[in-house]
């Protein structure tokens, strides 16, 4: 069956709707296709972006957590000066305060420079570092050299190790005087402070 002009006009406008209505589903599904792939990139973005938000919310709350727990041991420690640089000062105002509470017979002693300590301690952000202090005491009695650790310790002046400890009678001079050293202590404390890694590494430059 062949169309004639007459059908050809009759059918021309309803083809040609058709072919254009065609080319506009197609465009349609297409832009639609493409905008459903980017919302789904997009969607997984976003999913991962809230992943991270709320590891990262679950890691301050965490960090909290251990702040409350170990904040008053901290504060502790930073009164008492074991925080921060070392404190010679006040390390030795405490000899001397030990040394009239018990009053011994005379204290010397030698510090040595700060070094890294061998003890390991996994804190974030701080590093433990010593300083050796060694101690020549002299003692009328025996029990003078634990009043005076006893002592040492209650000026809260920094956290500190006793190392080694050591006594040793005098040699006798042939008379006693009432107030002559009878006894030497020697005693090697290591005081410890921690000390934030930034202010070690810019130290070292």
């Amino acid at each position: 069956m062949k169309l004639n002009n007459v059908h050809w006009e009759i059918l021309r406008a309803p083809i040609l709707l058709l072919v254009a209505v065609s080319a506009m589903v197609i465009a349609m599904v297409y832009y639609t296709y493409q905008w459903s792939a980017a919302s789904g990139a997009q969607l997984a973005r976003e999913r991962l972006l809230l992943t991270a938000i709320r590891q990262k919310n679950a890691q301050v709350d965490q960090e909290k957590l251990v702040i409350e727990r170990y904040r008053d041991a901290y504060e502790n420690l930073y009164r008492q000066g074991a925080i921060g640089p070392e404190q010679r000062v006040n390390w030795l105002d405490a000899l001397r305060a030990a040394n009239q509470s018990v009053q011994t017979l005379g204290v010397d002693y030698q510090l040595s420079q700060q070094v890294a300590s061998p003890i390991k301690l996994d804190t974030v952000g701080y590093k433990l570092q010593q300083t050796t202090m060694k101690l020549q005491i002299k003692l009328l009695h025996e029990e003078d050299l634990s009043n005076f650790l006893r002592a040492l310790e209650a000026q809260h002046a920094g956290l500190y190790l006793l190392q080694t400890c050591s006594l040793s009678r005098n040699a006798n001079s042939g008379f006693s005087v009432r107030f002559e050293s009878k006894l030497s202590a020697e005693c090697t404390l290591a005081w410890l402070s921690l000390i934030d890694t930034a202010v070690v590494t810019a130290s070292l430059q």
